[in-house]
C-alpha cells in the first residue's frame, strides 16, 4: 500500500468555514447509504489496523500531521459527540448543541489503540443500534448546532458518514507511510499533539 496511490479526501475547517465543511462531508459520501457506511466503519479500521505494530501506530503521515492513533482517537471522540446530540435531537423539539474543539481534544488522555477500538466498536454498536431503531419520523427531527446552524437529523447521520470516509482516507494513507518506515532508523514519531489541521 503506498501513500502516493490514495487521493486525498479535502475538508474544510468546520469552524472557519462551516457551510464548506457540510458540503464536503455530503459530496465525500455521495449517493452511499450514509448508515450503511457508519456501520461498515469500524470493520474497515480493524482491517486497516491489523498488522500495525506498536511504534507504527505513532508515526504520522508527514511533519505536522496526526499519526494513526491520533485519527482513530479522533473518531471515537465524534461517536462521543454525535451519540449526545442524537439522542438529544430524538427527545427535544430543536434542541441547540455547541460545536467542540477537536483539536485540544486530541490532546486529551486515551487508551491505548487495541482499547481505544474496543471503546470505537462498542460506542458505534449502541449507536447504530439507536439509528436503525428509531422510526421514519425521527429523521425529519431537527437541531440547532452552534455554528453550522438548524440540521435534520438524516444531515447529521450524513455529515458522520462523509466524515468517517474522509478519516478512513487519511488513515490509510497515514498506515501507508507507518508500515513503510516503522522499525526502521530515524523513523519518525509524534509526541500525541496534532497539527491545527487535521481534525475535521
Amino acid at each position: 500500500m503506498s501513500e502516493h496511490t490514495i487521493v486525498p479526501i479535502d475538508v474544510p475547517d468546520a469552524t472557519l468555514a462551516p457551510a464548506a465543511y457540510v458540503r464536503a462531508l455530503t459530496d465525500t459520501l455521495g449517493n452511499r447509504d450514509p448508515l450503511q457506511v457508519y456501520a461498515a466503519t469500524t470493520a474497515t479500521i480493524d482491517e486497516l489496523c491489523g498488522a500495525v505494530t506498536d511504534e507504527q501506530w505513532h508515526i504520522p503521515l508527514a511533519a505536522g500531521e496526526w499519526t494513526a492513533a491520533q485519527i482513530t482517537g479522533h473518531m471515537l471522540d465524534v461517536d462521543i459527540v454525535y451519540a449526545f446530540r442524537w439522542r438529544l435531537v430524538l427527545t427535544q423539539e430543536n434542541p441547540s448543541y455547541p460545536g467542540y474543539n477537536e483539536k485540544l481534544w486530541s490532546e486529551l488522555p486515551r487508551p491505548r489503540p487495541a482499547e481505544m477500538l474496543a471503546a470505537l466498536r462498542g460506542m458505534r454498536a449502541a449507536n447504530i443500534a439507536l439509528l436503525r431503531g428509531i422510526e421514519a419520523r425521527d429523521w425529519h427531527r431537527v437541531g440547532t448546532h452552534d455554528e453550522q446552524g438548524p440540521e435534520q437529523f438524516d444531515l447529521m447521520v450524513a455529515k458522520i458518514a462523509g466524515h468517517d470516509l474522509a478519516h478512513l482516507n487519511q488513515l490509510a494513507r497515514t498506515l501507508a507511510v507507518a508500515m513503510s518506515v516503522g522499525g526502521k532508523p530515524g523513523a519518525r514519531s509524534a509526541s500525541g499533539r496534532g497539527s491545527a489541521r487535521q481534525g475535521f
